[in-house]
């Protein structure tokens, strides 16, 4: 088959050809947008938690895209660990000044959206004197607004003069942030904080998060009222008929069948994860001989393929980040499958007392490689990673 005539796009937040089984999600925000557009209020932000290769990053961008294509102001970042790379307030406003920019030129000159580039001006002054975050376009810093110094201080006066411009126009402002679970959680409470304080004032300032399936409970630690601030959707991996539109739609687009029942081996293989579902079908269709048909024989070709691809890939670059002694618990805990495991069983296979297991088990959950889905229970957060542990011995 032609290579370059592969549909399937396996990558980290890239949109598949065919995003499929997500439409409650998308609807939500569709709803939320309509409210705004008529300004109405909007309860509450959401917020999306699963496993690796779930497809969180690749809805929670397809969320903002709507938002954006409906005139919101609209701030995407990625949370990073406290010391890899930039502090997420400074990506924020990195994000926003673009979405800023586009809104002064679409959004009527009054003085509510003159008050909010002004404000942001201020607020980005504070982050960087130097300048190197301003809009770009000829606004003074508004004096006493949003330049305290203290970011929960300024985030909540930002997001009341954003709030306020973009609900005279119609819209809203929204922030986009995935690996929720990674952010400074000062950063956090404050984001949190400013959004809690522009609903009380009936100003259209929302947070939406991606994030492990650790992030409810990170959320609840970080301030306690979360719950009337979100709405909380898992995500969870494809049904086996969404598996099948999301492996075969793609294909007959170019003109190209699966034949029998190599589509649902390939459904099968890949339990239903997306990312896994786009890495099969890239070696389905590489293998395939073609001209117009991907055969059962072509599938268990690309099997072996894909499953070499994950290993080096998806598994491998995660398996490395771990140390001799990360790894141990690791494979102590393949011996439950995909789990969870109790954090006792572990321990008496690595024939070590529980509490010399914390820091390593401490540092797996930072790395994001594990999580406790609930006291004394851990749990891998990517599919497969037991199997793929099996074949490192």
């Amino acid at each position: 088959m032609d290579t370059a005539r592969n549909p399937y796009s396996p990558g980290a937040g890239l949109r598949p050809p065919a995003l499929v089984g997500r439409d409650a999600e998308i609807a939500k925000v569709r709803a939320l947008v309509s409210r705004a557009t008529n300004r109405r209020s909007i309860a509450r932000g959401l917020v999306l938690s699963g496993l690796r290769g779930v497809g969180k990053t690749v809805l929670l961008n397809e969320l903002a895209s709507v938002a954006e294509d409906n005139g919101w102001i609209v701030g995407r970042v990625e949370a990073r660990r406290k010391g890899a790379g930039e502090p997420l307030d400074v990506l924020l406003a990195r994000s926003l000044r673009s979405s800023l920019r586009k809104a002064s030129r679409r959004y009527a000159a009054t003085e509510k959206v003159k008050s909010a580039l002004s404000s942001f001006k201020s607020f980005s002054l504070g982050l960087d004197p130097s300048g190197s975050l301003s809009l770009g376009i000829d606004v003074a810093p508004q004096r006493g607004r949003a330049d305290n110094h203290d970011l929960a201080a300024d985030l909540v006066e930002l997001a009341e003069d954003l709030g306020d411009a973009a609900k005279e126009q119609g819209a809203a402002t929204a922030l986009f942030v995935d690996e929720m679970q990674d952010a400074d959680l000062t950063v956090l409470r404050a984001l949190i904080g400013a959004a809690h304080e522009a609903a009380q004032m009936d100003r259209p300032f929302y947070v939406f998060g991606a994030g492990l399936p650790s992030l409810p409970g990170h959320l609840a630690d970080a301030v306690t009222y979360t719950e009337r601030l979100f709405e909380y959707r898992t995500i969870e991996h494809l049904t086996e008929y969404d598996s099948r539109i999301a492996l075969t739609e793609p294909a007959e687009r170019e003109g190209v069948q699966w034949d029998g029942d190599a589509a649902l081996t390939i459904v099968r293989e890949s339990a239903g994860y997306p990312y896994f579902l786009q890495e099969y079908g890239r070696a389905a269709w590489d293998a395939a001989i073609g001209p117009a048909t991907i055969t059962q024989s072509d599938v268990l070709v690309a099997v072996t393929e894909g499953r070499g691809a994950l290993d080096a890939g998806f598994f491998r670059g995660r398996w490395d980040r771990a140390t001799p002694a990360e790894r141990d618990y690791l494979r102590a805990m393949a011996a439950d499958g995909a789990g969870p495991s109790s954090s006792s069983d572990i321990a008496a296979r690595l024939g070590r007392p529980l509490t010399s297991l914390g820091p390593a088990r401490a540092n797996l959950i930072a790395k994001g490689l594990i999580y406790s889905p609930e006291h004394g229970r851990i749990a891998y957060t990517v599919p497969g990673m037991a199997d793929f542990v099996d074949r490192q011995h």
